[in-house]
């Protein structure tokens, strides 16, 4: 089957399809005015599927994917400037939660919506895990916590850096400062050679944290367990992550205790014009 096929009756002959394509794999038959995929187009078609989603009639069906499998964008749905900066500047990072867990169809949802977060070439990289429960949260905060005193005690420079004794600290007089009460913790991970999986997980992490904010939920970065899961091997045995796996990023996620009434104030942007 050839990478992509024309429903000739619908195509109009704009050449979108050729002009978006990132890798520049579709050609036009300039008489007939219809695209077609060059030579040796298969081997280096990213599946990103720019082609298909930009033809107006749906006249380009892919070999992985036809128009009538994928949502029609809806009249409207983009959100007004002035409600993207609203949002934008109204999440909170969210360090205390309610004691009620959120349900896994929820969690679910939010990661689906997260997987659409750009990544380079359209590699799609990103690999989740969700922790959850009282006391599976509680044996991780407790391991991170050993990490941190063994780098103490070791006298590393990034114990001093990151003050790991005040977490220390916290956690003897009973106060959880790695995952903080959270009901879940959410990894987002790689395997450790593959070269876009730090920014694509940043990202996909990122675009977890406001996808939660519209579900009633709130999210903060949890760079304590991200740090001791790559840095730990008692930490990972207990994310029960593979010696491959290389963890770019984890986050707390719960039902937000408090609500926020106000948007603080933020150093004004270091911008160079040229």
């Amino acid at each position: 089957m050839s990478l992509f096929t024309i429903d000739k009756s619908k195509c109009k002959g704009d050449g979108k399809c050729a002009l978006v394509c990132p890798v520049q794999i579709i050609g036009m038959d300039e008489k007939a005015r219809i695209p077609y995929p060059i030579d040796g187009a298969e081997k280096l078609c990213i599946n990103c599927g720019h082609c298909m989603a930009v033809c107006p009639p749906g006249a380009l069906s892919l070999k992985t994917m036809a128009p009538q499998d994928c949502l029609a964008l809806k009249e409207g749905w983009k959100l007004d400037s002035d409600k993207i900066e609203f949002f934008f500047k109204g999440r909170r990072s969210i360090r205390n939660y309610k004691d009620q867990p959120v349900g896994q169809p929820v969690i679910t949802k939010i990661i689906d919506i997260s997987r659409y977060a750009p990544t380079g070439i359209n590699r799609q990289p990103v690999l989740w895990e969700v922790i959850s429960g009282k006391e599976n949260i509680r044996q991780l905060s407790e391991a991170v916590v050993n990490w941190m005193r063994a780098m103490i005690e070791e006298k590393s420079p990034l114990a001093a850096m990151l003050r790991l004794e005040n977490i220390v600290s916290a956690w003897s007089k009973g106060v959880d400062r790695v995952c903080r009460g959270a009901p879940h913790i959410i990894l987002a991970y790689s395997v450790k050679d593959e070269p876009t999986g730090a920014q694509a997980c940043t990202i996909a992490l990122t675009y977890f944290e406001l996808a939660a904010l519209s579900f009633g939920l709130g999210a903060c970065w949890a760079g304590y367990v991200s740090m001791a899961v790559n840095m730990s091997k008692d930490v990972r045995q207990l994310t029960g992550l593979s010696a491959r796996a290389a963890c770019h990023g984890a986050m707390m996620l719960g039902f937000p205790k408090y609500d926020y009434h106000r948007i603080p104030l933020r150093n004004s942007p270091n911008i160079r014009w040229r």
